[in-house]
């Protein structure tokens, strides 16, 4: 039987280039994303390279769309060897003029959407026999920058959540992998004009499919912003606040 791989956000970005990277592999993708029109065009883009794909429409901030796409790809492949939860959304934290409502979507999208996913996914997997479920959290969760706060504590929380669930699940057969990139350009970052260590997609791509298969359980890159965010980390509040300060607000990825 084929491998099967389930991919959220697969319509751009990092979830589209991972669909391409696996599409001449034999293995069967459901990919499933918001934008149907994008979907199709990259499901016929994996067929052409040899691969089998399914579309799913689905928002990942809707619990109902998330059970309906997952209960789709087990009813079309019978089962879910891999999953990559690569849906999310970035935009601004104005400090003076913090609004609820923004937050939340950011967390419904980065932090529920993956939790929806865990929901459905766990039990199936427990059921299977095993499985392996990654989720696309970013280096800006190791600490919050100015301007970018409400999704550095979404990823944050996503990362910690992971933290807290990986060895647990692991005694019960279902491997989970924390994915932490820096700048990756992409439909979301292509404004943003030159970032540091930014890479391209489809280099991110192929990087996290070699360290999954190599069964890392933290894959963090690049190594010189993973460097930097640790020491960001361990900073004393004091000096952070200090830098923060004369600092313009970052960016989200």
């Amino acid at each position: 039987m084929n491998q099967v791989v389930f991919i959220t956000g697969a319509s751009s970005g990092i979830g589209h280039a991972l669909a391409q990277e696996l599409a001449p592999k034999g293995i069967a993708l459901a990919l499933a994303a918001r934008r149907t029109d994008l979907l199709d065009s990259l499901c016929e883009n994996v067929r052409q390279s040899g691969g089998e794909a399914t579309a799913l429409t689905c928002d990942v901030g809707d619990q109902a769309q998330v059970k309906q796409a997952i209960a789709d790809t087990v009813a079309r492949f019978g089962r879910i060897d891999l999953a990559i939860l690569s849906a999310g959304i970035g935009g601004p934290t104005n400090a003076a003029d913090f609004k609820t409502e923004k937050f939340q979507r950011l967390l419904q999208t980065n932090l529920l959407g993956v939790a929806f996913c865990l929901e459905e996914l766990l039990p199936l997997m427990r059921q299977q026999g095993g499985g392996t479920i990654a989720a696309i959290s970013s280096l800006a969760g190791d600490r919050g920058f100015p301007g970018s706060a409400g999704y550095c504590a979404t990823k944050a929380a996503l990362s910690t959540l992971f933290d807290g669930l990986r060895a647990e699940l692991k005694a019960l057969g279902v491997n989970l992998v924390t994915i932490e990139p820096g700048y990756v350009l992409t439909p979301m970052t292509e404004s943003f004009g030159k970032m540091p260590f930014m890479m391209q997609a489809d280099e991110a791509a192929r990087l996290i499919l070699q360290r999954l298969e190599r069964g890392d359980r933290v894959i963090r890159f690049p190594f010189a912003a993973s460097a930097f965010m640790k020491l960001m980390r361990i900073l004393p509040v004091s000096l952070f606040d200090r830098i923060a300060a004369k600092r313009r607000p970052i960016k989200v990825n």
